[in-house]
């Protein structure tokens, strides 16, 4: 099986990959990420070879086992590439917005797995365009190439966000879409693109709605590493509402 994983070096997306390494000893997965403030080369260097990091400054390179070949030749853009686990894993620096990028990373990808987001609800308050173009256009170009290339499964990572906020009880996952940041609002945009390609294209489709995740590799500015080492260093524990939920 191989596996195109973005967003890969960041928190869910490193968990993930470390997971299908340990778990499926046959797996081979390209990890494609911008490395933005939400991902981090660390989060994988238990996996890292220093005698297999290349830093190109061109996509003229052929990657055994994925057939990503005849990047576009003379384009000055630098990325890293890690072999690692005997080539099970390939990490390329990138964006999930560069379609001729995408276009031929996909080639030879049977799933793909989309963790790549601009995830910070604060952050899409005070920008929300680059929300818009990564978690939307983004989503929109991995979909248009999984579809040229017939893979057999496009798995989309979202948010609970998209559902909005609840007075009480918990979500169904049949209740409507009401997002209320600019962050939720991409996601939930992403979802439905995902959801017509299944309907207008047959196109094999999973989107997932997680929680509140925490865990190893978690950005400090996410709610509960922030308000550990908040608490821990005597400062103020950010509230949003009342207090009371």
């Amino acid at each position: 099986m191989k596996l195109l994983i973005t967003g890969g070096a960041g928190f869910i997306g490193s968990n993930f990959v470390r997971y299908i390494l340990k778990k499926y000893p046959d797996y081979e997965i390209v990890v494609l990420d911008k490395l933005t403030y939400a991902g981090n080369l660390d989060n994988l260097k238990e996996f890292l070879n220093p005698d297999n990091l290349y830093l190109r400054k061109d996509y003229r390179t052929s990657y055994p086992h994925h057939q990503v070949e005849n990047f576009r030749s003379g384009v000055k853009v630098r990325f890293i590439e890690k072999k690692l686990l005997a080539n099970r894993l390939i990490f390329i620096q990138g964006d999930i917005c560069d379609s001729q990028l995408v276009e031929r990373i996909m080639r030879g990808t049977e799933v793909v797995v989309n963790f790549a987001a601009q995830s910070h609800v604060d952050r899409s308050i005070m920008e929300a365009g680059s929300f818009v173009t990564t978690d939307v256009y983004g989503t929109y170009v991995l979909l248009e190439a999984a579809r040229r290339h017939k893979i057999s499964r496009f798995i989309q990572i979202s948010s609970d966000e998209a559902y909005g906020s609840i007075e009480k009880g918990s979500f169904k996952e049949t209740d409507p879409l009401n997002p209320s940041s600019p962050y939720a609002a991409s996601k939930a945009a992403a979802d439905l693109l995902v959801k017509s390609y299944y309907v207008t294209y047959n196109l094999p489709v999973i989107i997932t709605r997680s929680s509140n995740n925490f865990g190893p590799y978690q950005h400090p500015e996410k709610l509960i590493p922030l308000f550990i080492t908040n608490a821990v260093g005597d400062t103020y524990l950010p509230l949003y509402g009342d207090g009371m939920n």
